[in-house]
């Protein structure tokens, strides 16, 4: 379903006539991203962590389509997200960290209802969906506009909307960051869910304790590097020193929230 193949990303640093206008912490080329290739199949969940600045939001933003790879390839569904990047959006579901695409003056209810509509849906099954997803995740109130809701409502409401279309890859930016346990756990669960319904789905997040609850393959980045690839058994009981020593690194340096 997604096969990211020796993708790197470098960005460059803006031009010396625009220095003065462009913020910038750096005068050279940086390579956020380099040479990663991991797959994810139908019916899998796959947890990508790594440290703060490991370079995980970046190749989330080229797989969906966002931003374009320097080097590599990446293909949804059989589909290069550089030529046909309608269909890889077509086929993916997706909730950014801090995602800003939700109407503040819609109740939960017809944000749903808007970005079905939006995918193609009937109005009727858009309706329907969107009843069943915030009955899912416990979003009880649907007629409450959005400029009301808390940060985990409003995250909460974004899973719902990047699973309206009902996309067989779905891709997760930090979702449970500011959920309280119970309401994680109705998350994880769901993921499950979805997953044994023979969805693909890539979840970045920071904590170990769900990745290793929810995950059945784990991608480990630093310094926008793959260093492991593998099931959680693998990296937390391993037996070799290289799958040892990246659990410890990663428990000194992913930061747990």
């Amino acid at each position: 379903m997604l096969d990211v193949a020796n993708v790197t990303k470098v960005y460059a640093p803006p031009a010396r006539w625009l220095r003065p206008l462009v913020k910038s912490a750096v005068r050279a080329p940086t390579r956020a991203v380099d040479d990663v290739s991991f797959t994810v199949a139908p019916g899998e969940i796959v947890g990508l962590i790594g440290p703060n600045g490991a370079g995980k939001t970046t190749l989330i933003k080229m797989i969906s389509t966002l931003l374009e790879p320097t080097e590599g390839q990446i293909r949804v569904a059989g589909f290069d997200a550089r030529t046909h990047p309608r269909e890889v959006c077509s086929r993916l579901g997706l909730v950014l960290e801090g995602d800003q695409g939700l109407y503040t003056r819609l109740t939960g209810l017809q944000n749903l209802e808007f970005h079905g509509r939006m995918a193609g849906m009937p109005r009727r099954a858009a309706r329907d969906r969107a009843l069943h997803l915030l009955d899912r995740l416990d979003l009880h109130n649907r007629d409450k506009m959005v400029f009301g809701y808390s940060a985990g409502m409003r995250m909460r409401l974004s899973v719902c909307r990047a699973l309206m279309p009902d996309p067989p890859l779905i891709v997760l930016d930090e979702p449970t960051r500011s959920l309280d346990p119970l309401v994680s756990h109705l998350t994880q669960e769901m993921l499950r869910e979805l997953a044994s319904q023979g969805r693909a789905i890539l979840l970045s997040n920071h904590r170990l304790d769900e990745v290793v609850a929810t995950c059945d393959r784990i991608v480990a980045i630093v310094h926008g590097q793959v260093r492991f690839d593998g099931t959680t058994d693998a990296l937390s009981h391993g037996s070799t020193g290289a799958s040892s020593a990246l659990f410890d690194l990663l428990q000194r340096e992913v930061e747990v929230r």
